[in-house]
């Protein structure tokens, strides 16, 4: 072990290194070294009865009246660094440091850049806790920062003149008060927060006033969600041969034979990747952020070789990457599917199997900040929902010197986004001085409750009273789920069973949905020359089929009667018998000419795209289609987009309005996601290319694609 004499020795820093010398054979030099650093406080050489320290003529540490706060002077010369090292009264949170300038001697604002550091002890990034300014200096002006600090150990103020703007040296008066609320946990930065749990309506804490009277004007929000997903994918193998390999020790390589590579003698890397998967939710786009907590902030003493993250949509695009250190920037998300792979690595496969559920957590920004109230009084705190009788809101008060005040937060009252799941994290934070956030927050934390039943008796009624089925329903309906199998594997045994259902149920709504799947999806017969054409043709006989006129069950002219008037409401329906099957049957007839609808004007679409004599055909189905079709009636965006190429090819091939087609393609693309934005793009370039001098636009528009819908995954 190694002692150290400290008497004596002035202020600053003083470094030594204890080096080892074989006594038997010093010519070997030193065996190891050991570097010591001490560091000795200004601060120790002041007291209430010798208040000034005196460095030089011109510069001097002083302990104030208080024996809290310290002054003190600095002459600074350009590009030299100027130190003080001040002890930290126990108890303090934080420190208030006010500059202004001295003697100023030019017309110019020297700048000198401030650097505060308040503890060097343990593993925590300095980032997390310095603090780094550039001053300008003013005459008369007193410029004010503000920096976290931890109770016994030693701050650093760091001044220093930049040399490349600074004609002349410049002199500082600095005055460092120490502040606390009492409240934070005796470590720098800690991982404890404020938690609200889901079944508990509030958190309780106190602020104290140990140093001297603070004043407390605190305020409360969440303005973040964390959802934490579990692998759903893992897969491990071996990196590349010649690339990935630990390097060798110098002691591996003279051990072993000259002949073997270090390639050889190193150790084979293995790397495992896991999948995550989550869901957007919602018309408006969220800001979201990927990232392994457990991994964090970890380089030197990380327990595996390196990491790396992607996230990915759902056509594997890549949105944006993340690793050990620093965050990612969030990315704005539409409503859609997205996957976060993250690469490990490391030399032991037994290492990297037992981290196969090593959780990930996803950052979603809230669009709106969520209010929580401040109380000072237990039953205000555990009541949030209550609003008139009369309570207030705890506000801005002095604390006086050795005070105390039990502090409430009480969980938000505003309605949670839908998109919120229960046990998802809302984050944010908890603010005691609104004029110096910086070092008064505090992380808080709410877990999200499951979600309250909505109460509807009468739903609940209806369910119970609604009569069951008959036997001949339930086996129709398993004959038409049977025939939903058949659709791609045996069309001629479809066809035969469909025969059957129409003379059994000519009539039947669920009977014409289904043959339009069959339509659309079943495999076209190889007699067939043209896809388009045939099936335009099978969904033309299921949309004849349909009509009264072709002893069909849909009457267009009655339904339309039906929804032309305002639809009874659900006190009626209940009420009504009747009435509530006419109106099940009337919405049932309506989905199905819909889909059927705008079917019939996609392929049409298709054909006109193709052959100019099938034009005529298009307007007649895009004419049918605006009478019962718009965005907002569809439910889906692959039927959104659908409908979008629809009216953007009847706008180009019909009217001639290349402009609104373009129109119509930019809003879908804005508004809509998922893999079917591709056709969007698609006939965006079609419509560029019938433009004099916008071919650029188009080539441009491809390349993009290229990245937006990559034919090759990339990953990790």
């Amino acid at each position: 072990s190694v002692r150290l004499n400290t008497d004596g020795m002035p202020p600053g820093v003083h470094f030594a290194t204890v080096d080892a010398i074989d006594a038997s054979d010093p010519d070997r030099g030193n065996l190891f070294s050991l570097p010591i650093t001490v560091i000795v406080p200004h601060t120790k050489f002041v007291s209430k009865d010798e208040p000034t320290l005196k460095l030089n003529d011109s510069e001097h540490v002083i302990l104030k009246e208080n024996g809290l706060d310290i002054a003190t002077t600095y002459e600074l010369v350009q590009g030299v660094p100027n130190r003080r090292f001040l002890t930290v009264p126990r108890g303090a949170e934080y420190a208030t440091i006010k500059l202004r300038g001295r003697k100023l001697g030019t017309s110019t604002s020297p700048r000198v850049l401030v650097h505060a550091i308040p503890f060097v002890g343990g593993d925590m990034p300095n980032s997390e806790c310095q603090l780094k300014r550039l001053y300008a200096m003013k005459d008369g002006v007193e410029e004010e920062y503000h920096v976290r600090v931890k109770g016994g150990s030693t701050l650093e103020l760091c001044l220093q003149l930049l040399w490349l703007a600074n004609p002349c040296p410049a002199s500082i008066a600095a005055d460092i008060e120490f502040h606390s609320l009492d409240i934070r946990s005796s470590t720098l930065i800690s991982s404890q927060p404020i938690t609200i749990t889901a079944a508990k309506e509030f958190a309780r804490l106190g602020a104290s006033t140990p140093l001297r009277s603070e004043q407390l004007n605190a305020s409360c929000s969440l303005k973040s969600v964390r959802r934490t997903l579990r692998p759903q994918s893992s897969a491990i193998k071996l990196g590349l041969a010649d690339l990935d390999v630990q390097p060798p020790s110098d002691a591996e390589v003279r051990s072993s034979d000259s002949q073997q590579s270090a390639t050889a003698l190193g150790t084979q890397i293995y790397e495992m990747r896991l999948g995550y998967k989550f869901s957007i939710e919602g018309d408006k786009e969220i800001k979201a952020r990927p990232s392994i907590p457990s991994l964090f902030a970890q380089i030197y003493d990380s327990p595996i070789d390196s990491q790396l993250w992607a996230l990915e949509d759902s056509n594997s695009q890549i949105l944006a990457y993340g690793g050990a250190i620093h965050h990612a920037d969030p990315v704005s998300l539409k409503k859609g599917d997205y996957t976060v792979t993250l690469l490990i690595r490391h030399p032991n496969r037994d290492v990297l199997e037992k981290m196969k559920n090593t959780p990930c957590e996803i950052s979603l920004t809230l669009p709106d900040a969520l209010t929580c109230n401040l109380y000072d009084e237990l039953d205000k705190a555990s009541t949030p929902g209550l609003k008139d009788d009369g309570r207030s809101p705890l506000g801005s008060m002095l604390l006086r010197k050795g005070s105390h005040k039990d502090i409430y937060v009480s969980r938000p009252t505003e309605d949670l986004p839908a998109w919120v799941a229960p046990g998802d994290i809302l984050v944010g934070s908890l603010v005691l001085d609104k004029d110096k956030e910086g070092v008064t927050s505090m992380d808080v934390l709410y877990v999200a409750p499951p979600k309250p039943k909505k109460e509807d008796s009468e739903k609940e009624k209806s369910d119970s009273e609604e009569k069951p089925d008959s036997l001949e329903d339930v086996v129709f309906k398993a004959k038409l789920d049977h025939m939903a199998k058949l659709r791609a594997k045996n069309a001629t045994l479809y066809q035969e069973h469909a025969t059957e259902l129409k003379k059994e149920r000519p009539s039947s709504v669920p009977l014409l949905s289904e043959l339009l799947s069959f339509a659309l999806e079943s495999p076209v017969p190889s007699t067939e020359l043209s896809e388009e054409k045939w099936r335009a043709k099978e969904v033309e006989l299921v949309y004849n089929a349909m009509q009264n006129t072709n002893d069909g069950p849909i009457d267009v002219i009655s339904l339309a009667q039906y929804f032309g008037l305002n639809e009874p409401d659900k006190d009626e329906l209940e009420a009504d018998e009747e009435a509530k099957k006419l109106n099940k049957e009337m919405k049932e007839q309506r989905k199905v000419l819909r889909k059927t609808l705008l079917s019939r004007a996609a392929l049409a679409g298709d054909l006109a795209d193709k052959d100019s004599l099938a034009v005529a055909g298009l307007g007649e189905a895009v004419t049918e289609l605006k009478k019962w079709v718009s965005v907002a009636c569809l439910e889906s965006d692959k039927e959104k987009v659908k409908l979008a190429i629809i009216l953007a090819r009847h706008a180009r091939i019909c009217q001639d309005k290349k402009a609104t087609a373009v129109s119509i393609l930019l809003k879908a693309k804005k508004d809509l996601s998922g893999k079917e934005l591709k056709q969007v793009d698609d006939e965006l370039v079609k419509v560029y290319g019938l433009f004099d001098g916008m071919v650029h636009v188009g080539d441009n528009l491809k390349e993009g694609m290229l990245a937006r819908f990559p034919v090759l995954k990339r990953g990790v």
